[in-house]
């Protein structure tokens, strides 16, 4: 017996435990873990003595090449999945432009296919809506599971963009998402709140920003969606939620939402907070949601560390320097978004101090399960893909 590449002396993370091991690979995967004393012929064989192997990484949420009209984002799928790779991302999930009818949709995943086509590592999509769409919530849904896309990206706010999603909507689309067997993924922000604070700026600047879009414009609709997903028995994943507030407001609400919701947080709100936006060079802290107080920072690392949090995005979205500092002093042009992809590693290990355990659920089996991934992803053993982080 021979393989093609042994990954020898390591301490393999698997589930819910660590213990000392040699992996074994055939092509494209894991084919024998054997104890450290068992090894076997391999036509490439890596010592990994003092290193940890872990299910390879997986970032739900990335935004490369996205186009917002006078600005790109600056990596691609080539440059940004180098990065992935420098922070152990074995795969990483996109977006679809947003789209409002079913030949949109056909167009826009031609489009990101052909985008996609020079990236290093495994990558999907996330179908994302426009406002107002042509199509019922069972026809988008339907042809997102058909393209192998299984998960619905809707804004609650972005009104002014046309896309904003609709309540009613919403509550149609979580009705039918555990039952035909897809996510639905929210940016959580209210519109209208957003929208009342705005009508008082005519050029907000970046040191606004905390003001223009308050904590609870993100926890009234977290809390609203929670329970809407709640009661239609639906899968809700919100992304980049960025207050502990929030958690804690869900969490003192009585009822169990995390069977029904699940939620995503970036390495920026859990390391950063939104101190740096005072600074002279505080537009380069420009995201949405923005960073919070540093107590909201404390109260969601917390959350972290209770297991509230389920699953680490980057949101990674970065544009340049020039870009950020033309529009610094007027927000509303402002392209918003940061860089933190490979960067969830460095911050959960030493968030969780080193519980590698954690560390790997977060990064690895808990999106794989939550975005049907599992178990050819999302977990190291034999059958799964050969995709390893070695740290």
């Amino acid at each position: 017996m021979s393989f093609d590449l042994a990954l020898e002396n390591g301490t393999v993370c698997t589930g819910d435990r660590l213990f000392p091991a040699n992996v074994y690979v055939t092509g494209e995967e894991v084919a024998v873990i054997s104890s450290i004393r068992e090894k076997f012929p391999a036509r490439e064989t890596l010592d990994c003595s003092g290193l940890f192997l872990l299910p390879g990484f997986i970032d739900p949420h990335v935004h490369l090449s996205l186009n917002l009209g006078r600005y790109t984002s600056v990596d691609d799928f080539d440059s940004g999945s180098a990065l992935a790779l420098s922070g152990g991302v074995t795969t990483l999930i996109d977006f679809l432009d947003p789209v409002s009818s079913l030949s949109d949709f056909e167009k826009a995943k031609k489009s990101r296919m052909q985008t996609a086509a020079d990236s290093r590592i495994d990558y999907a999509f996330h179908v994302t809506l426009a406002g107002s769409p042509g199509f019922s919530a069972e026809e988008i849904a339907e042809a997102a599971i058909e393209a192998r896309m299984p998960s619905i990206k809707i804004f609650t706010t972005y009104s002014s963009s046309s896309r904003r999603t609709g309540d009613g909507m919403i509550y149609r689309l979580l009705s039918l998402s555990r039952k035909l067997g897809f996510v639905l993924l929210a940016h959580s922000e209210n519109d209208e709140i957003i929208n009342e604070i705005s009508s008082d700026y005519t050029s907000p600047t970046f040191r606004e920003l905390s003001s223009l879009r308050p904590t609870i414009s993100e926890l009234s609709e977290v809390a609203k969606l929670a329970l809407l997903s709640l009661d239609r028995k639906g899968q809700l994943y919100v992304v980049h939620v960025s207050s502990g507030e929030t958690i804690r407001a869900l969490s003192s609400m009585g009822v169990d939402w995390r069977d029904f919701t699940k939620l995503e947080t970036c390495p920026q709100y859990l390391l950063l907070n939104n101190e740096p936006l005072e600074g002279e060079e505080g537009y380069l802290n420009t995201y949405c949601p923005p960073p919070r107080s540093e107590n909201e920072r404390l109260l969601l690392v917390s959350a972290l560390q209770r297991g509230e949090i389920s699953s680490i995005g980057t949101d990674h979205c970065p544009f340049l320097v020039q870009e950020k500092s033309e529009n610094r002093a007027d927000y509303s042009k402002m392209p918003n978004g940061s860089g933190s992809l490979g960067l969830s590693f460095a911050a959960l290990n030493t968030l969780l101090n080193g519980n590698l355990v954690k560390v790997s659920a977060l990064l690895s089996e808990n999106p794989a399960r939550i975005f049907g991934l599992f178990p050819k992803r999302g977990l190291l053993a034999p059958g799964s893909m050969a995709n390893i982080a070695v740290v």
